[in-house]
């Protein structure tokens, strides 16, 4: 854990600009003694190790961020409702109510429609709802 903390605190001391997996690399050579001097008989696996390590620990922050995302937003887990804000909820029928007769030579039906609907479920919604209360 040492070797990460030491990892970050270089990256942000080094150039904005450059790769950040290269200045982590270069942070974990130094942080292992490397000179070019010393290149034939550097032992690369320890630098490789601490690299290594540094890119497991970032990858398990980027994975729970995104189990954060997705547990906001269960509905990016299904294609074609990423922007659906009614995503689980009950939808609203456009009608009161329906009829069925049955008349001498056949059947008649009917449908009472609402005079209004609500506008909420067909709006688009938020991208992130972590932010969102409700």
């Amino acid at each position: 854990m040492k070797y990460i903390l030491t990892i970050i605190a270089l990256m942000v001391a080094s150039t904005a600009w450059a790769n950040e997996n290269n200045q982590a690399m270069k942070a974990c050579l130094a942080i292992n003694g490397y000179t070019p001097e010393k290149f034939d008989t550097f032992d690369f696996a320890k630098a490789a190790g601490c690299h290594q390590d540094y890119r497991a620990d970032r990858r398990t922050a980027q994975l729970a961020e995104m189990r954060a995302f997705l547990a906001a937003n269960p509905r990016y887990r299904y294609p074609g409702q990423s922007m659906n804000k009614c995503w689980g909820k009950p939808r609203e029928m456009p009608f009161e109510s329906a009829y069925i007769e049955k008349t001498g030579d056949g059947f008649r039906a009917g449908v009472s429609y609402k005079d209004t609907l609500p506008a909420g479920c067909y709006e688009n919604g938020p991208w992130d709802n972590r932010d969102v209360e409700g």
